[in-house]
């Protein structure tokens, strides 16, 4: 009777054994009929099925995220020991979202669940950010004066024109930067340069101020009437005049300039706006010289 029970649990650990290592090294083929087990050993069969059921899940699971598939389908609610794949899981799907509005231009993405890994992600985040910023400032802005370029005021021209905003574009010229420039040197002609960027700059703090030419500049400033734009520019053309850098120089700064409202019913392009500001603002310098030229006459 002994040796008979020997056998029946011979078996028992035999048949469990061999499924054990199916399950481990051959799971398509895995297979344990709990009925042919000795009835004292069915329950611990049915709780191996189970481990085992789990066990390949997880297995399945491990073996898509070291792909890269974030596709395969989850072990069970009931699957504890597949818990820390799942959140492995959950942690690669949100981190493959951050990755995407990254590459969308959110640079405020931030990795704080994967340790070491997350400094390294985060520092990646920063530099692209700082590098992002640095190509902008080379794309849109102006070297000399650091306003914004004309790549950067015509995209914005035309986009106000597109929402159909109210705005006021102000085409501006520096007088005599030329003289200036052979008479004094370019360092000189760099400093007026600089300077009229300083004071077009004082229009507003909502002025988008552009250096579009080398002594020509534009302002686009939304919500602001004719006459206050035309105000704002003569209090500017003053300033410019007595400026301190001019107090022991020779010559003198002058800025000529032309004015254009535009409103929502507004039908003209960009280029038919700034051609009528370009005409205005050579009007301003063509009555400068009559009014310099009178002033000769007279004395």
């Amino acid at each position: 009777m002994l040796t008979k029970n020997n056998n029946f649990i011979n078996y028992a650990i035999d048949t469990l054994f061999n499924y054990l290592h199916d399950v481990i090294f051959d799971p398509a083929n895995a297979a344990l009929d709990i009925e042919k087990l000795p009835f004292n050993f069915q329950n611990l069969g049915r709780g191996l099925k189970f481990f085992a059921e789990c066990f390949i899940e997880g297995k399945m699971l491990a073996q898509a995220l070291s792909r890269g598939d974030l596709t395969e389908k989850l072990p069970s609610r009931t699957n504890e020991l597949a818990s820390p794949l799942k959140s492995l899981h959950a942690s690669l799907k949100h981190l493959t979202w951050q990755t995407q509005q990254i590459a969308k231009g959110d640079y405020n993405q931030r990795v704080e669940f994967m340790g070491e890994f997350s400094d390294a992600f985060n520092m990646m985040v920063k530099q692209l950010a700082e590098r992002q910023e640095k190509l902008e400032q080379q794309a849109y802005h102006d070297y000399t004066t650091k306003l914004y370029n004309r790549t950067f005021g015509m995209f914005t021209l035309d986009r106000l024109l597109y929402e159909k905003k109210c705005f006021v574009l102000i085409f501006a010229d520096l007088d005599g930067l030329k003289h200036i420039n052979d008479e004094f040197g370019h360092n000189d002609g760099d400093k007026y340069i600089t300077n009229a960027a300083k004071h077009l700059s004082t229009f507003s703090s909502d002025a988008i101020v552009c250096r579009i030419g080398g002594d020509e500049f534009m302002l686009l400033v939304q919500d602001v009437s004719y006459g206050e734009a035309q105000t704002a520019m003569s209090r500017i053309y003053r300033d410019l005049q007595n400026d301190e850098y001019l107090r022991d120089k020779k010559y003198s700064y002058s800025i000529s300039y032309g004015v254009i409202a535009i409103d929502k019913e507004n039908l003209l392009s960009s280029s038919d706006i700034l051609s009528i500001a370009d005409e205005r603002m050579y009007e301003d310098k063509r009555r400068k010289k009559k009014s310099i030229q009178k002033t000769k006459n007279a004395s």
